[in-house]
């Protein structure tokens, strides 16, 4: 493996944005590590990634598992070194009216929207500040600052996963970590999506796009740091 390249972490990678991640971090140079909860999809990215002359690698990690996300990122610095960047873009969602949701589900989008961002940054930040150096992205959604009826439990935890994000980009700055919150303000394009009615390329936000604004991000100025930014397509009412 290329040791010379920085590490780039995907933490949450299907077919849609952590696709388009992985492939849009590997042609900038950056080693990329995806993790997901099953092989099933990304062991074929990761054949085409490699194909393109990329350095990758793919693991199967329950994000909201402590003790999977501990040795899943062990694994990941063993073989390239300490990230350079971190994307959380895990997601789960789940709509329903405010008395029917159960408990359990409100702990289950809490724990993949919010704590697995947690556990996952709170594995690098260490090595982050000894560096002086880094980047750490959360992907958030609409309902991080407005959450609809019957997305209670999703809105509280993207609401949750926003708060977060601010205290870190206030307290990590100073240490030379860009922490990041992108609102995707819209449906992206993905293969689920694709099939909804009604849902077209054109109205939707598509994949490589705000991958390349994920980019941007990346490769700012720390005199010049966006915090958090809200990304939508141009018929989208805000």
């Amino acid at each position: 493996m290329n040791e010379d390249s920085p590490l780039a972490i995907i933490a949450g990678v299907g077919p849609g944005l952590g696709a388009a991640l992985c492939r849009r971090l590997s042609a900038a140079g950056y080693a990329v590590a995806g993790l997901s909860r099953s092989r099933e999809y990304t062991d074929e990215l990761a054949a085409e990634l490699k194909a393109a002359g990329g350095t990758t690698r793919m693991l199967a990690c329950d994000l909201t598992d402590e003790h999977a996300v501990r040795e899943a990122l062990d694994t990941l610095t063993a073989d390239f070194g300490p990230p350079s960047v971190l994307i959380y873009n895990a997601g789960a969602i789940a709509m329903r009216p405010f008395a029917e949701i159960p408990a359990e589900e409100f702990d289950r989008l809490w724990a993949v929207n919010c704590r697995g961002a947690f556990l996952c940054a709170h594995h690098v930040v260490p090595a982050m500040q000894a560096r002086g150096h880094g980047t750490i992205i959360f992907t958030g959604a609409s309902a991080s600052t407005k959450a609809a009826a019957r997305f209670a439990a999703f809105g509280a935890a993207k609401f949750a996963l926003r708060g977060m994000a601010q205290s870190m980009a206030r307290e990590l700055g100073s240490h030379g970590i860009h922490v990041a919150h992108v609102i995707i303000d819209g449906m992206i394009w993905t293969p689920k999506n694709r099939v909804r009615p009604g849902v077209t390329e054109d109205n939707t936000l598509r994949p490589d796009a705000i991958a390349q604004s994920y980019l941007a991000l990346i490769d700012q100025d720390r005199s010049a740091w966006t915090q958090e930014l809200d990304l939508r397509p141009d018929i989208e009412t805000f």
